[in-house]
């Protein structure tokens, strides 16, 4: 359990934790990639460390240091030294590592913790199926655990849906280019998340292979390249970073986050936009992307590529004047918790009204919002969203507190900067 107070520091500057999607990405690729890779600034998220220690089950010599990561890569061969994969709750590491587990020399089982045998991956297993890899369901058909058989990833055209997770996408598209012939993955309906999907081919080509993408409709991965080792320095994370924007905003106070790519491939820099169109001063400085709390407006947005920003949005708009709709987000239900759900009841419980359905989010403003007991339900964005409220009423109680650990292990930490004397 964790207390919030209210926020007594009203210019604040910190810096960005690093990238988790880039993160994953090159910690799996350089995995498969020829020689060896460093990846300096690294998060050390849960997730992370699940992925890690999967790998080396899967026969990759990986070394960590308190901020670098050496992977020794295979060159696409994977010879497990075990059997079992448990990936814990990360829904990336469980999607990913099941193309991966394809191109290992002996069948593998993938399983996991906590709502993992309850988020869907039928697609990915329909894909690689249609790509000529053996898979088999142990418990639940479309659900983990899996067996993978592995052998080899044969090649030739993959149609899936993208309509839950572009990460289905991103998994198959990451293995590919180890396939024996070409790989054409096809979206049957719209990806969403697509700028998760753009950071995966950015990766892709920083370690030497570059697929072509048709409006993500169709992307193409050629097998004739693979990857090459890579030095590579992972950036900040906009993800984490918002929930920083958030206190700006909603404590109506200065805050300036250093660390963060102005032209990055992240879709949830788009955070900073939202919040300038509710009413908030953003500016680059010199010290870097500094935002200025300002009375809020509601917002009615579409946030289908943007899932992870939701929680932290749902609390400026419980703080801004007006009602607000958030949309095209049904897929939010199938993450760490039911986000749609749980974001309405734990602001019921500071006195907002919030109601969703099945595809959207709906927040009436109020000017008498207070600190509550709130349950995260296991998920780290509600957990530091909340918390984040936190330092404008006081008096927020986070049970679980210790999910955060999934994403960012260090909020806690980082967060006192906005309450502890100077």
């Amino acid at each position: 359990m964790r207390i919030v107070n209210k926020i007594r520091n009203a210019d604040v500057k910190v810096n960005a934790p690093p990238s988790k999607a880039h993160t994953l990405r090159a910690i799996i690729i350089s995995s498969l990639a020829e020689g060896k890779s460093i990846i300096r600034n690294p998060l050390f998220g849960q997730d992370q460390l699940n992925v890690i220690e999967s790998l080396k089950k899967l026969g990759v010599h990986i070394e960590k240091t308190i901020d670098t990561i050496t992977v020794e890569g295979t060159g696409g061969k994977l010879n497990p030294v075990g059997d079992e994969l448990n990936v814990g709750e990360s829904g990336v590491g469980m999607n990913f590592l099941t193309s991966a587990a394809c191109l290992s020399e002996k069948p593998i089982t993938l399983t996991g913790t906590g709502r993992i045998t309850e988020r869907p991956i039928g697609e990915v297993v329909k894909g690689l199926r249609q790509l000529g890899c053996k898979i088999e369901y142990i418990d639940k058909d479309g659900f983990p655990p899996i067996k993978v058989y592995g052998g080899s990833i044969k090649g030739g055209i993959a149609r899936m849906k993208g309509q839950k997770t572009s990460q289905y996408f991103s998994s198959l598209a990451i293995s590919s280019p180890y396939a024996l012939t070409t790989v054409l993955l096809e979206c049957v309906d719209t990806m969403t998340e697509q700028p998760y999907f753009d950071i995966t081919l950015q990766m892709m080509r920083e370690f030497g292979v570059q697929a072509q993408n048709h409006n993500y409709k169709q992307v193409l991965i050629p097998n004739g390249k693979k990857y090459s080792a890579k030095d590579i320095t992972i950036e900040g994370d906009y993800s984490s970073a918002s929930f920083f924007f958030l206190a700006g905003a909603i404590c109506k106070s200065k805050v300036t986050v250093a660390g963060l790519n102005p032209g990055s491939k992240q879709g949830d820099k788009a955070f900073l936009d939202l919040m300038k169109k509710m009413g908030c001063v953003v500016s680059l400085t010199a010290d870097g992307v500094c935002i200025e709390g300002k009375p809020l407006n509601a917002i009615e947005q579409d946030m289908s590529n943007l899932p992870d920003m939701v929680p932290p949005l749902a609390i400026a708009a419980a703080f801004a004047k007006g009602t607000s709709r958030l949309t095209n987000i049904g897929h939010l239900r199938l993450k760490e918790s039911d986000r749609l759900l749980v974001s309405a009841s734990q602001l019921n419980k500071m006195g907002v009204n919030a109601t969703c359905d099945q595809n959207s989010l709906v927040i009436e403003g109020s000017q008498n919002i207070h600190g509550a007991d709130i349950d995260p339900h296991n998920d780290h964005r509600i957990a530091m969203s909340f918390a984040v409220a936190g330092l404008a009423t006081g008096n927020q109680t986070i049970q679980n507190e210790m999910c955060v650990a999934k994403s960012f292990p260090d909020f806690w930490q980082r967060l006192e900067v906005f309450t502890k004397s100077r």
